[in-house]
């Protein structure tokens, strides 16, 4: 029997890695990259108008919802 990488055993293990010292230090290690913060920046650029648009739909609906409910 395969054991594949969606396994929930495997998920879990990688979940207790990520969350031990050593997982820890790595992320904080890979963050520190040249091509992971231009990656980050560009998801940054390209998604900003996208999040305020949708927390000023948010913003409208909650808005009329108190004036409705006031």
């Amino acid at each position: 029997m395969a054991i594949y990488a969606d396994c929930k055993s495997k998920k879990e293990a990688r979940k207790r890695w990520r969350q031990s010292e050593k997982g820890k230090a790595w992320d904080k290690a890979y963050a520190q990259r040249d091509y992971v913060k231009a990656k980050k920046h560009d998801y940054y650029v390209n998604n900003k108008m996208k999040w305020y648009k949708e927390n000023d739909l948010l913003n409208t609906q909650n808005t009329i919802g108190f004036k409705n409910g006031a």
